[in-house]
């Protein structure tokens, strides 16, 4: 928020007023404020503002976040540290989602700093919030939560799901036909745990459409991180109404041997 003099007379003084709201904000502040002005040598401005808000109990970092792999040992801490003279004590009073996650409170120094742990509890992919509430001594703040946001991720994912190509009229096919124009979208295959991990085979039900891997990321299919498939409509092969095919992507992950995306591109 600002508040400032509008019209500042020749060779007079105004003054501008900069009001931040620390509300949620711990630790160092730096904020920057730019000032424009018919002044014609220099008609823009930054101000800016640096300063500290003192919380009685600092909380590093401010929210628990659990993101990873399915199978992994997935875990975050929270350092609680009291900012006051007077010693400060915690206590967990509630966790909403004690069927997702665990948590541990550790007392490092005595009456000064402890560390809350979170572990992730799920055993499938999915995402899921929750917040852990812990109560303190001080006055100031009697009560802590701490926001919890969980993404459990599978080792191998296709992004996006599905493909669906923009329909197109009859006469503009016929057009493509004769123009030797391609239409392509592409979809990546990505692996969260890289090592060993590989695509075996694609397949296509229907063999309506082309599959190619390109070059860049053919080498990339190589170290087993990210593959992009571009997908290619047969446009000899394409009918007036709805064509579906589903492309089959086959790894050698277990539990995902088989990753399907259906494709669709419509004719009117």
């Amino acid at each position: 928020m600002a508040r400032f003099d509008r019209v500042i007379p020749p060779g007079g003084e105004g003054k501008i007023v900069l009001q931040v709201n620390t509300k949620g904000l711990q630790g160092k502040l730096n904020k920057t404020a730019r000032v424009t002005s018919n002044d014609p040598k220099k008609p823009n401005m930054i101000i800016g503002m640096k300063g500290k808000v003192w919380v009685p109990i600092h909380l590093r970092p401010k929210y628990a976040r659990l993101t990873g792999v399915l199978g992994e040992n997935i875990k975050t801490v929270v350092d609680v540290r009291g900012e006051k003279e007077d010693p400060l004590v915690i206590k967990i009073a509630s966790v909403s989602i004690p069927d997702k996650v665990a948590v541990e409170l550790k007392e490092l120094e005595k009456g000064r700093r402890y560390h809350l742990e979170i572990r992730n509890k799920v055993e499938k992919v999915m995402s899921y919030r929750g917040q852990v509430t812990l109560t303190t001594n001080y006055p100031e703040k009697p009560q802590l939560v701490i926001k919890i946001t969980g993404y459990i991720k599978p080792p191998v994912e296709v992004r996006p799901r599905a493909l669906r190509f923009l329909s197109l009229t009859e006469e503009r096919l016929q057009q493509f036909k004769k123009e030797g124009k391609v239409i392509e979208l592409s979809l990546m295959v990505v692996f969260h745990k890289p090592n060993g991990f590989k695509i075996d085979k694609i397949e296509l039900e229907k063999a309506l459409f082309k599959i190619h891997i390109k070059e860049t990321a053919a080498g990339r299919m190589q170290k087993g991180r990210v593959v992009q498939l571009t997908v290619e409509p047969i446009l000899e092969k394409l009918k007036k109404g709805h064509n579906t095919d589903r492309l089959k992507i086959f790894t050698n992950q277990k539990g995902y041997e088989i990753l399907e995306v259906p494709i669709f591109i419509t004719i009117l």
